[in-house]
């Protein structure tokens, strides 16, 4: 891996997504690096929110690659993705109103680090997801 791939965050190569016959994505390519913004735009129907669900792993591509730093990740499963560094938020966000900023970001941490409900733990006690909710 030279410098310039491992400078990348997101990268796809060739991506296509056929359903049946149809096809949707044909050949996208995209190099997008750490700390780079970037837009997708486009009218209804162009093929958004089937290039994001190839890129969070909610579908698999029909070809092409899809690199998160360099390792590829297409095919693989969402919280798989995420738990490499890649989260994918919706239009519609959850937020908890009743909960502190803390408290949302805390609760966003949990899944990544791969906590599950416990009645029995107390987050409280884990030191570490909060010690970087408070660095958030």
């Amino acid at each position: 891996m030279n410098a310039v791939t491992m400078n990348l965050a997101v990268e796809l190569d060739a991506v296509r997504k056929s359903f049946g016959r149809t096809e949707i994505i044909r050949g996208a390519s995209l190099q997008v690096r750490a700390g780079e913004r970037v837009a997708i735009i486009g009218p209804n129907g162009a093929g958004k929110s089937t290039l994001f669900n190839l890129i969070s792993g909610r579908l698999a591509p029909s070809a092409g690659q899809i690199r998160l730093f360099g390792e590829r990740i297409d095919g693989r499963a969402p919280h798989e993705i995420n738990r490499r560094g890649l989260a994918r938020s919706f239009q519609v966000s959850n937020l908890f109103p009743k909960l502190s900023v803390f408290e949302n970001l805390r609760c966003a941490m949990l899944w990544t680090e791969g906590h599950r409900y416990a009645f029995w733990k107390f987050l409280a006690d884990l030191d570490e997801t909060n010690a970087r909710a408070e660095a958030l």
